[in-house]
């Protein structure tokens, strides 16, 4: 139990809690500009329409209307541990910790660290935006509306229930990018460089939401490109340019998209541990 706690230590530190809070300030400004940008800051319009609050919040997840704040989560992912766990081995630091301890069990003892750690964060800073919406933007409800087909903005993502949905939508997004923390993890052992792996989630985020719509057109089944688009993830219902492939719900598309990136995060990380064993 002790050595499972110290193995904490190295990716916990001052810098780390230091670039989660600026993070989390340029979000705020994200969220900022996007209201000012949109019709939810029309005088009343939270009168004249009693979702108004938690219609925005869900707004602020549509990656085609607000890439900045996709981005900056993406930036964040690599630098809550993977990065940490990049820098110790080439600098050898974690080298009396891999002797000590099957260097397998090592690695998938951080990897599941890596998980946790984003979840954690991603709930903590949307329930934060929940509070800033709230309080500071528009007041948020939880009301039975009746939506008519094809409203621009729902609040009802994957159950009638509002309250239940919110609830859902934020673990299930939580998770969602802890998936694709875990295959960041395991692709440093492609982008070796450190400085550049800083940044790398951004690229890998924005390659993820365009790739699947432009290979569809070579696919026997186009509709099977857009399975893996990271926006099943971590915007779960919010892009409504185009219907769900198969006609899909919300949830059911969430959990394939979820059930694909997990089993090759897995393959990834298997030859990640190879390769570190061949190499090192």
């Amino acid at each position: 139990m002790q050595s499972n706690k110290s193995l904490w230590f190295p990716f916990l530190h001052k810098e780390k809690i230091l670039l989660i809070f600026i993070v989390f300030i340029l979000i705020n400004i994200s969220i900022y500009t996007t209201f000012q940008n949109s019709i939810f800051s029309y005088a009343n319009y939270d009168v004249n329409y009693p979702n108004a609050g938690l219609e925005f919040f869900y707004y602020i997840y549509c990656i085609g209307v607000n890439p900045f704040f996709f981005i900056l989560l993406m930036l964040l992912l690599p630098n809550l541990v993977s990065y940490d766990f990049l820098n110790m081995h080439q600098n050898h630091h974690a080298y009396m910790i891999e002797t000590r301890i099957n260097k397998k069990q090592y690695y998938f003892d951080i990897f599941k660290k890596n998980i946790l750690m984003t979840f954690i964060v991603m709930l903590v800073i949307q329930g934060l935006m929940a509070l800033i919406i709230h309080f500071f933007y528009l007041p948020i409800h939880f009301n039975m509306m009746n939506y008519p087909i094809d409203y621009y903005c729902t609040t009802q993502v994957l159950a009638h229930n509002e309250l239940i949905s919110f609830i859902f939508f934020l673990i299930f997004t939580a998770l969602g990018y802890s998936i694709v923390s875990s295959l960041v993890f395991s692709l440093q052992i492609i982008i070796t460089n450190k400085y550049i792996y800083r940044c790398f989630g951004v690229i890998f985020g924005i390659l993820l939401v365009l790739i699947p719509a432009l290979i569809q057109g070579y696919l026997p089944i186009p509709e099977a490109a857009f399975l893996l688009q990271i926006n099943n993830l971590v915007a779960i219902g919010m892009e409504n340019v185009r219907v769900n492939p198969f006609g899909l719900s919300n949830l059911s598309l969430y959990f394939i998209s979820a059930l694909l990136y997990s089993l090759l995060s897995i393959i990834c990380f298997e030859i990640f541990i190879k390769r570190r064993q061949i190499n090192d």
